[in-house]
Formats: C-alpha cells, sequence, structure tokens
C-alpha cells in the first residue's frame, strides 16, 4: 500500500501539470518580477507565456495532438475483432467510485464506467470471466473499490465476477493479477491514456500475453488543424495527458 507520503507526492505533482495551476504559477512569478525595476520586461514575458501556454492548452488541436501518442500506441478492438478471443481471462484495473445517495450509474465516473461497461460487453458475448482490482484507495477508506465494481458488473452479464481487493496503484494491482493468474492470456481493458504505461508496468512484472483494448478515447482516430473557442475540456484532457507523460518517464527512470 503506498505510504502517506507517496500519495501526497502523487498529488502534488498532479496538481502541478494542471495547466491552469503552471500558468498560474508562471503569471505570479512574471508579476513580481515585473515589480522589479531590472526585471521589467523579463517579467512581462513571463506573464505572456503563462497566458500563451493557458491559451494553447485550450486547443483541441493541441491537446488532440499529444493525446495521439498515447492513445493510439494499441489499435482500437472491436468485439467483433479476434484479437481477443483467446484471452482466459477479461479484466479491468481501477479508476474511481463516488459512494455518494444517488443513481447507480451516476456513482462512477467516465474511466469507471467505459472500462466496466466494455468490459461487461465482451463478457456477454464470450462468456469469459471478468477480473476487477483496486483496494481501499478511496476518499473513504472503508469502500472497496473491486467489490463495487464487481457489484456493477455483475449487473451487466452472466459471466463470472472476481474481485481482487489489492493496490492503491497500477503496479500493485497488476502484482496482485499475477500472482493470482500467473502468465495467462488475458485482456486488459482500461483507458487508451493509460495502457501504455500498464503494459509497461505489466511486461516488467512477467507478463507477456496481455492483449490490450483501449476505451475511452479522448482524441478522434484523425483531427482537423483549426482554432476553437478556448474550451475547459481540452485544458483538462492536456493535463491528462501530461501526467501519463510524467508517469512514463518517471517508470524509465527507475528502470535505469
Amino acid at each position: 500500500m503506498e505510504s502517506l507520503a507517496i500519495s501526497f507526492i502523487k498529488y502534488t505533482v498532479k496538481l502541478v501539470l494542471s495547466p491552469l495551476v503552471m500558468s498560474f504559477i508562471v503569471c505570479i512569478i512574471g508579476a513580481l518580477c515585473h515589480l522589479k525595476q531590472p526585471k521589467k520586461r523579463f517579467g512581462a514575458g513571463l506573464v505572456g507565456l503563462g497566458v500563451v501556454w493557458l491559451l494553447l492548452c485550450s486547443q483541441f488541436v493541441f491537446s488532440n495532438a499529444i493525446l495521439r501518442p498515447l492513445e493510439y500506441a494499441y489499435p482500437p478492438i472491436t468485439l467483433k475483432d479476434e484479437a481477443w478471443q483467446n484471452a482466459r481471462y477479461l479484466y479491468t484495473p481501477g479508476c474511481y467510485f463516488y459512494d455518494v445517495d444517488t443513481v447507480e450509474v451516476s456513482q462512477w465516473p467516465r474511466c469507471s464506467l467505459t472500462r466496466l461497461t466494455q468490459t461487461a460487453m465482451m463478457a456477454r458475448i464470450s462468456g469469459k470471466p471478468i477480473i476487477v482490482s483496486a483496494g481501499h484507495f478511496l476518499e473513504d477508506v472503508n469502500t472497496d473499490y473491486a467489490e463495487q465494481a464487481k457489484r456493477f458488473t455483475q449487473t451487466l452479464t452472466d459471466s463470472p465476477v472476481i474481485a481482487l481487493s489489492i493496490g492503491t496503484n497500477t503496479e500493485e494491482e497488476l502484482s496482485a493479477l499475477y500472482a493470482f493468474t500467473g502468465d495467462q492470456p488475458i485482456a486488459v481493458i482500461t483507458s487508451a491514456t493509460h495502457m501504455k504505461r500498464l503494459m509497461l508496468l505489466a511486461q516488467r512484472i512477467g507478463f507477456s500475453k496481455l492483449t490490450p483494448v483501449p476505451v475511452e478515447h479522448l482524441s478522434p482516430p484523425a483531427f482537423d488543424i483549426t482554432l476553437n473557442i478556448p474550451s475547459l475540456n481540452s485544458i483538462q484532457n492536456t493535463e491528462r495527458a501530461l501526467y501519463e507523460y510524467f508517469g512514463l518517464l518517471f517508470e524509465h527512470l527507475r528502470a535505469e
């Protein structure tokens, strides 16, 4: 389980990688520099840089461009594709769950909903068993993500669903999966932005027979180079991409 210090570092990194926060920090530093006479021009340049960066991140042409190498590192796989048909299990890692008193489908964010529903759809046409994972990492530490995911998935398919209530991050979840299955053929269903890092960690753990099934694509396969009204969605997509690139960089440095 992750220590409090590691969780704090991850939260801080994610916060700093937000284009809004990055732009705000650069603008504040620029404003402070602008107050000092010798550094007025430099300060003005920093403020301009912060504004330009935020405007750039708000354009879908930019967020799509940096998402594409992540999301299409592995090709999209449909229900009709044969690529996943030989898998022994269908596996999807944890994302998030809102333990609030509301309609069931509203308790799941987009990342969880797309992963779980795609997995259930694959199970309905194949009868293959499902494995869901992740432990007590939510805001309410008493909530077991895997058990909640199992309960939800069982409403969508009659296939058996196995809950591995272990892990607070991707590496811990994959380690728990490997301890349970060994190196068996498994179709892995996770967000397209997350797939590249997951496969890197899986190979390091010992998996060699995984079939990646990316879902929740945030960028289209092809897009036009156009300008749009500044979009908060594009800023959020950019943040997601930057976080994954930082995660990949961290894993490569850690392996050296």
